[in-house]
């Protein structure tokens, strides 16, 4: 027998998805309206439901205006009895903790018709529980590209800069353009300060063989430093040139996944509407995706990336990955004998899924 979770769950999937222009604002009420009121679900409930439903709009929305889909929606006068989808509005039903990465399951009692808790303290902050990965809402978004055979290939056909032909050293020619006065730190020691400042204004004198290299594989910091050592206040003082303190500019952020499976990872990252810039393999199981942002601060940084992390949490991005200042895999290094493989370059992202972008035709040298 179902529980009224899972029922809830399968009635939304029926659920059209909000698509910008088309009438998205009424889609999400309408969803919301459904799990509130015709299924008389609890506020973590409700939202936990409503997040995995988000996954598939276009684009997915905020935290925030989750939130207040719900509370208009508890809040609207309604024709019908709160419950109208259940069999009995207060029976013992299973709901989903998310806990560890999978949907397990714990009992509570439904509380009735009374609409309380979370929402009403979300506009004073309170958080209605961290989203957590949950692998079927993954599965069920990677199943939206199942004509897509070779999602690996289907991804290189799409980039802009033939990715067979880069090495680590044209992928960073390629981010910081020669110009740009940009600053950037390389690592094959990922507790150090860095054993390379890659500087874009010397860019046709660094060369892959200048770069270090290490049997654990090699990283850099994607966004641009002074170069300069500065103390790090979270850190008593002590001196570091990879700090916020040291950043010029908050140009990306790094979407990694160590827990996803990796083609149904890279099957979302085909559909999701944001600034791609790179996607490379860690030369193990995980794959790295470098999306521009272009915040004008840290704070800016944090705003924008807050308002979409329970929607990528859910679908697989690693919580301690999504932080202004992060590490991430330098496409083409070597890692022991395997390769941290560049799957996808784009300089000049405009936010269009890759899985809408046309099939390229490039050439592509590393030293252009």
């Amino acid at each position: 027998m179902l529980t009224i979770i899972e029922r809830a769950r399968r009635y939304i999937a029926k659920c059209s998805p909000a698509i910008s222009g088309q009438g998205g604002h009424n889609a999400t009420f309408h969803v919301a309206a459904v799990l509130v009121h015709g299924f008389a679900l609890g506020d973590a409930d409700a939202l936990a439901l409503l997040r995995e439903w988000n996954a598939l709009c276009v684009p997915p929305w905020s935290e925030g205006d989750l939130l207040h889909k719900l509370r208009s929606a508890a809040n609207c006068p309604q024709s019908k009895p709160r419950g109208y989808l259940l069999a009995n509005g207060n029976s013992k039903v299973e709901i989903s903790d998310l806990k560890g990465g999978q949907c397990q399951r714990s009992e509570v009692v439904s509380q009735g018709p009374r609409h309380s808790g979370p929402l009403a303290r979300a506009e004073s902050g309170a958080w209605l529980g961290k989203p957590v990965f949950c692998p079927m809402v993954l599965k069920r978004v990677a199943a939206k590209t199942s004509e897509i055979k070779d999602v690996v290939r289907f991804i290189s056909e799409r980039s802009p800069v033939r990715v067979e032909s880069q090495d680590s050293a044209s992928v960073l020619r390629r981010l910081y353009r020669r110009g740009s006065g940009e600053k950037v730190i390389v690592f094959n020691d990922m507790e150090s300060q860095g054993q390379l400042l890659w500087e874009a204004e010397k860019n046709d004198m660094m060369q892959n063989r200048h770069l270090p290299m290490g049997d654990d594989g090699v990283w850099f910091l994607p966004q641009p430093v002074d170069g300069e050592f500065h103390p790090n206040r979270r850190l008593d003082g002590k001196l570091s040139r990879r700090s916020e303190e040291s950043v010029t500019a908050w140009r990306y952020a790094v979407l990694e996944s160590d827990k996803a499976d990796a083609d149904d990872w890279l099957r979302y990252l085909v559909q999701v509407p944001l600034q791609i810039a790179c996607i490379c393999e860690s030369g193990g199981r995980s794959i790295h995706a470098l999306v521009q942002v272009d915040a004008t601060s840290k704070a800016d940084w944090d705003g924008r990336i807050g308002s979409i992390k329970p929607i990528l949490i859910t679908l697989g991005a690693d919580r301690g990955a999504l932080s202004a200042v992060r590490l991430s895999r330098l496409p083409q290094a070597k890692r022991g004998e395997r390769v941290q493989r560049l799957l996808y370059l784009n300089v000049n992202p405009d936010g269009v899924p890759i899985a809408r972008q046309p099939k390229q035709t490039l050439e592509g040298s590393p030293n252009e």
